[in-house]
């Protein structure tokens, strides 16, 4: 009996020999988390977006997010000030929201842990997975 099962093989690279080199959803993606000072690989990006409208057109979505923080920040608020703690926003820069916390908050060994709940419900409030949380002292 003839293994015929070479000839019908089909590998994955089979349907994607006629597609573009770099997708145009990737570069989207990319020119909208891509800072045009990056030398990590993604200064083409850059270059196609000389004005900066990606970056301009995030700084907008998330001032129109804004409400969504403040209220996902007042939810979490109560849980931070039974420990003695506090959370407040300072400002939003791009997709980096930059907070400030207070109270027992600061110097307490699980800030960290903290920031990372607080990360996650401001993702979830906001459906924005590259949104940066920044602490300020």
């Amino acid at each position: 009996m003839q293994n015929n099962s070479h000839a019908a093989r089909i590998t994955l690279y089979d349907g994607l020999r006629d597609r573009p080199v770099k997708p145009a959803a990737l570069s989207l993606r990319n020119s909208a988390t891509a800072d045009p000072g990056d030398v990590g690989g993604r200064q083409e990006d850059a270059a196609a977006d000389p004005d900066g409208k990606a970056a301009a057109l995030r700084a907008v979505l998330m001032e129109r997010r804004r409400p969504l923080i403040e209220a996902a920040l007042e939810a979490i608020r109560p849980n931070l000030r039974r420990d003695g703690g506090d959370c407040e926003l300072v400002e939003i820069v791009g997709d980096a929201v930059r907070v400030k916390l207070s109270g027992a908050c600061v110097g307490c060994q699980l800030a960290s842990l903290t920031l990372s709940g607080v990360r996650q419900k401001l993702i979830e409030a906001t459906g924005m997975p590259t949104l940066r949380l920044i602490p300020i002292n």
